[in-house]
């Protein structure tokens, strides 16, 4: 079911951070008749802007996607297919092709449909990568905050044991053994 239209205007405008006198005054440039009251008005459902200024509004408002910001998800209720003008002509027009021409568009529509699904997995792995390398980002963050990890551990006297003096002196011998490093 579609949104109520002054329900979603008004929204909206809220959402663009726009005031009712900004937006008035906004279409009043532009040429619309458009005071605070008729804002109002199209806003509380008891009247409704025009196409061009409900465009205009959308515009403003910066509403990409106009049909399903107002509701319209192209489906009735009974969830069959509501076609829109444009809809209704293609499909007008493909009737009237003979079997070769509706043999081409089925072809171009296949291979559109193959184009599409392709770009959206592209997209897709896009976005799984950035997230990917934002979580490497933080792990490198991390590692370079802490770089106890290049401390030698090696370097020092054992400590879980008794180190007697003759110990030493194997371990400086071996040390200074230059056929044991060959």
């Amino acid at each position: 079911m579609a949104k109520k239209i002054g329900d979603t205007l008004r929204e909206s405008r809220i959402n663009a951070g726009i005031s009712v006198e900004q937006i008035s005054d906004i279409l009043t440039q532009k040429g619309y008749k458009a005071s605070i009251k008729t804002i109002y008005s199209w806003e509380n459902g008891n009247s409704s802007p025009g196409p061009d200024a409900l465009l205009e509004m959308c515009d403003i408002y910066k509403i990409g996607d106009i049909l399903s910001t107002f509701g319209y998800d192209g489906y009735k209720e009974d969830g069959s297919l509501k076609l829109n003008l444009k809809e209704n002509q293609l499909i007008e027009k493909y009737r009237s092709l003979d079997p070769h021409g509706q043999q081409t568009v089925n072809i171009v529509l296949d291979r559109e449909l193959d184009r599409t699904g392709q770009l959206l997995e592209a997209q897709n792995r896009i976005t799984e990568l950035e997230s990917q390398a934002s979580k490497l980002t933080e792990l490198q963050s991390k590692i370079q905050k802490d770089k106890s990890y290049l401390r030698p551990v090696a370097a020092h006297e054992r400590t879980d044991i008794e180190v007697t003096d003759e110990m030493r002196k194997a371990d400086d011998d071996l040390m200074n053994n230059d056929d044991f490093w060959k």
